[in-house]
Order: C-alpha cells, then sequence, then structure tokens
C-alpha cells in the first residue's frame, strides 16, 4: 500500500469484550495518519452481514477497519454500499471515516476446495438440469429470483460451479453466464460426489400442515415408493421448506419421537416445490426426482440402494 511505519498494538482489555466478538474476530490497533485504528480481523468463515451485525456489539471510540486476506468483487462492493471500512493488505484500503480509498490491483478471490456445494448453488444447479433439458447456457442470476435468493447469491453460485469446472464463465452486459459441452447427464455425474441432502430435520406430528396458496410434495420414502416399485411406510412423508417450517412451527405439536398414524415432515434447505414428479392416488404431487435422489444419498439400506437405482434410470436428461 506504500504505507511505512505501521505499528500494530494488542487491542486494550480484549478479554471484557462479548464472548461473541472474542470467539469471532481478533482485535488490533494501529496508528494511521495520526489517527488510532481498531482493526477487526476475522477468525471464522462467516456471511458479511453476520460479521457485520456481531462487531454492533463493539464499543470503540476509533475508527473500525475490517481486514481480510482477500475478497471477492462482490464482497467489495456490499462492503463499500454498507460503508464499512476495510482492508486488504497489499491491495485495498478503503477507510469510510478518513475519506481514504487506496488501491493497487484486484484480483479475483482463490476460493478454498468445495467438498459440498452450497445449499442455494445446488438448488440453481437442480433446477437448470431439470428446467433447461435443451440449453447448454444460463444464468442463475434469472434462476434466483424463481428460487427466492438475491443476486449476491447468484454471484456465489457462479464462482463456485466455475471453480469445480462443471461450467464456463462469460458475460453479456453485466450479466453473468455459464456455459458447457457436457450434456445434463455428463454435468449431474460430475456434480454429484459435491451434492448434499437437502434435508436439514425430520420433525414428526399427528397436525396436518397446510401452507397458503401451496400445496405441499410427497418425500422421503413416500416419494420414492411413488416414482418407484418399493413398498412405502405406513406414515406419510412431505417436505417443507426451512421458511414454511419457520410460518408454521408455532401452530403444530410436534412429537418428541416417531409415534403410529403420525406424519413425518422434512425440513429442506432450499425449496423442494422447484420441479415436481408424478403423484400419489391423493393427487399429491412429489418432491424433484434429483432431490429425492440425493436425500437418501447416504442410506445403506439395500431395498433402498436398489430403488435409487431404479430412480435414478427415470431421470430424463
Amino acid at each position: 500500500m506504500g504505507l511505512t511505519d505501521l505499528v500494530l498494538i494488542d487491542y486494550p482489555k480484549t478479554e471484557h469484550l462479548p464472548y461473541l466478538l472474542q470467539d469471532q474476530f481478533k482485535f488490533l490497533q494501529v496508528k494511521f495518519t495520526k489517527c488510532l485504528v481498531t482493526l477487526a480481523i476475522p477468525q471464522k468463515n462467516m456471511p458479511l452481514r453476520q460479521m457485520r451485525d456481531a462487531l454492533k456489539y463493539l464499543s470503540s471510540n476509533t475508527p473500525l477497519v475490517m481486514c481480510f486476506e482477500s475478497l471477492t468483487s462482490y464482497e467489495r462492493r456490499y462492503l463499500i454500499e454498507q460503508k464499512i471500512s476495510f482492508l486488504v493488505p497489499g491491495n485495498q484500503l478503503f477507510l469510510m471515516e478518513l475519506g481514504i480509498d487506496l488501491r493497487e490491483y484486484f484480483f479475483r478471490k482463490k476460493e478454498a476446495p468445495t467438498s459440498e456445494l452450497n445449499p442455494a448453488t445446488q438448488a440453481m444447479l437442480l433446477w437448470f438440469l431439470q428446467n433447461n433439458p435443451i440449453s447448454a447456457e444460463w444464468s442463475p442470476s434469472e434462476v434466483a429470483p424463481a428460487l427466492q435468493y438475491t443476486s449476491m447469491t447468484a454471484s456465489r453460485a457462479v464462482n463456485e460451479l466455475v471453480g469445480l469446472g462443471l461450467f464456463e464463465e462469460f458475460s453479456i452486459g453485466r450479466r453473468k453466464y455459464l456455459r458447457t459441452n457436457d450434456t445434463h447427464q455428463e454435468i449431474w455425474q460430475k456434480a454429484k460426489p459435491y451434492l448434499r441432502s437437502p434435508v436439514k430435520q425430520e420433525i414428526w406430528t399427528h397436525d396436518v400442515i397446510k401452507l397458503n396458496g401451496s400445496e405441499i410434495g410427497l418425500a422421503g420414502i413416500s416419494a420414492l415408493a411413488n416414482l418407484t416399485m418399493i413398498n412405502s411406510d405406513e406414515e406419510t412423508c412431505y417436505a417443507l421448506s426451512s421458511k414454511d417450517w419457520l410460518e408454521v412451527k408455532q401452530t403444530i405439536t410436534v412429537l418428541p419421537e416417531k409415534e403410529p398414524a403420525a406424519n413425518c415432515y422434512q425440513i429442506w434447505s432450499y425449496e423442494p416445490r422447484m420441479n415436481r414428479e408424478g403423484t400419489n392416488s391423493l393427487g399429491v404431487k412429489c418432491v424433484d426426482k434429483l432431490s429425492l435422489w440425493l436425500s437418501f444419498k447416504e442410506s445403506s439400506d439395500a431395498r433402498i440402494e436398489l430403488a435409487m437405482r431404479e430412480l435414478e434410470g427415470s431421470f430424463r436428461w
């Protein structure tokens, strides 16, 4: 940055800070242009919005500067839009309080190797595979609104999918697009190691859950039995998004464990109604086949594994 004679000192009375701050940040102070500045260095990988909210609990009479090893372009843009001072050593210093914006060069943040796709990225990828059967080019930012995601989430999905080598990135105007020479089936096979079960939690209740303006899809063994030759359990299983669960959880009685004649509701990490498959005798549709397959990904039950092979063989590529 061309700055010299900067001396870092420990933040005074760190032990008196709220535990949340001690756990998530390391604090230092530095003198800059005759001004004492407090540096907040994240110690955990958290969303910027969560970091911002946590730092509201810091009482300090000095300007606060968040310090990062690297930032993506949309992360820099978010911090500037939120008027949050930040420092990327060797790259950029943005001090809102002092009106300083110094930068030398920008580079794409080198993402750590991905072991699992973010749930939102997974949802957008599955939407593409099931709703774009012909095109090999698509834009997550066009898919995001249908799945109730933001443009920032779509940008993160682009980075993840390109980082795994599943797609190449190109732009038309300001919009980012993805393209590939692989077939949908080839993309599915390449992506499977990085895809996770959408099921976050299962609850049991004798109550009937109803959603305003939409139906709840069959999931779990109930959906698998509807789409393959496997026999269903006596209980019926349905899927809810996390958002829907928050809206209805106060209106039902959750059982401490499975009981006869109770229904199972799976709480999913993304919207389970992106694409429906088949119906049962009551006309209730099932969750999409790809997500259903993933919900049994860790199963070691031989009969379920057989049904999963049958289900995967029915995928329409």
